[in-house]
């Protein structure tokens, strides 16, 4: 299975011979091994050539360009060759009824999701029996909805209750969650959480960018608030499982230290550098993790890949049924 190379380091990266190396102002060398990767997740400022993109490109090896703070800045993509067919499929699954129903099955997916986390943790802590009473009446609901608008609220209902039982889960003195904040981040809980959906983000940009489908055309979120919403619709069905419970696992563990932070005079709470190489070794060690799903193994990074290209081909008409990943535990 090829893996994801974080570029934290700043640079140039330059081609030599099918090789990729960066060659940073220090006069330090570090070597990708490209030939085993299907992404870089470039967090440094680095200059590139077109020989770099045309070895990337040959390896079908995209690279995701973030800022410090974890920002989405821009990417390269291999070429790939669109099926006009399947365009002309997702821009009409769009405008009909289609629609509502895939954005119904992601919400479903993704309240189910929360609830599988709430209940992993009530079995520990037995105290959020009412909270997952509260989060099943509301899902109850999504069978009278009928516009996306109507879904939209529905999800905001459910996150708040879901965020509000981050502190009965996070045992750990040193860190208090209080509620979301974002843009900037206001905590520490916060900042991990912040960071950890831009990095799963990405994996699902890139393996949207690998499919027949087109990474501006979303379910749920506004096409007119991020040119690749569709990359939203989909993290946001896996974040309670993938992101979510793994920060909350890490704080638990104290694995997660105070000092692993930086703070800034507007209040932003940002992870600095040795707090993002802890938090990716662990977000790294789980993309490699295998579960059984229906007789079979996959890695989580494979369950991204699965989730997009079950879209796919419901799009597509390959199959009657989108029936998104649901995990119990």
């Amino acid at each position: 299975m090829k893996k994801v190379f974080y570029l934290y380091k700043s640079g140039e990266l330059q081609r030599k011979d099918f090789s990729l190396l960066l060659q940073e102002k220090n006069g330090n060398v570090v070597y990708i091994p490209v030939e085993q990767i299907n992404l870089i997740v470039c967090f440094g400022d680095v200059n590139l050539n077109k020989r770099v993109l045309g070895l990337l490109n040959s390896y079908s090896v995209s690279i995701l360009f973030f800022n410090y703070y974890g920002d989405y800045i821009g990417r390269f993509t291999p070429k790939k060759y669109s099926d006009g067919k399947i365009i002309i499929n997702q821009v009409n699954s769009y405008h009909n009824h289609k629609r509502l129903y895939i954005a119904k099955k992601m919400i479903f997916t993704e309240v189910k999701n929360i609830l599988s986390l709430l209940k992993y943790y009530n079995k520990k802590y037995h105290l959020l029996e009412q909270m997952i009473i509260n989060v099943d009446n509301e899902l109850n609901k999504l069978d009278t909805i009928e516009s996306i608008e109507e879904l939209l609220l529905l999800e905001a209902i459910i996150k708040k209750q879901y965020y509000s039982s981050f502190d009965y889960i996070i045992k750990n003195p040193n860190f208090i969650f209080k509620n979301r904040s974002f843009y900037p981040p206001l905590n520490e809980v916060n900042a991990l959480l912040s960071y950890g959906y831009a990095i799963l983000y990405a994996n699902v940009l890139s393996d949207i960018d690998k499919s027949p489908l087109l990474p501006q055309i979303s379910y749920i979120h506004s096409l007119s608030k991020q040119s690749d919403s569709l990359q939203f619709d989909i993290a946001d069905m896996l974040k309670p499982i993938f992101i979510d419970r793994l920060i909350l696992r890490m704080i638990n563990k104290n694995q997660i230290k105070t000092n692993y932070f930086e703070y800034k005079e507007n209040g932003a709470c940002y992870l600095n550098k040795e707090g993002i190489k802890v938090f990716l070794y662990e977000y790294e060690k789980l993309m490699q993790k295998s579960i059984k799903i229906g007789g079979k193994y996959y890695s989580y990074r494979n369950i991204i890949t699965r989730e997009v290209y079950k879209l796919s081909n419901y799009i597509e008409g390959k199959t009657d049924e989108y029936k998104p990943y649901i995990m119990e535990w």
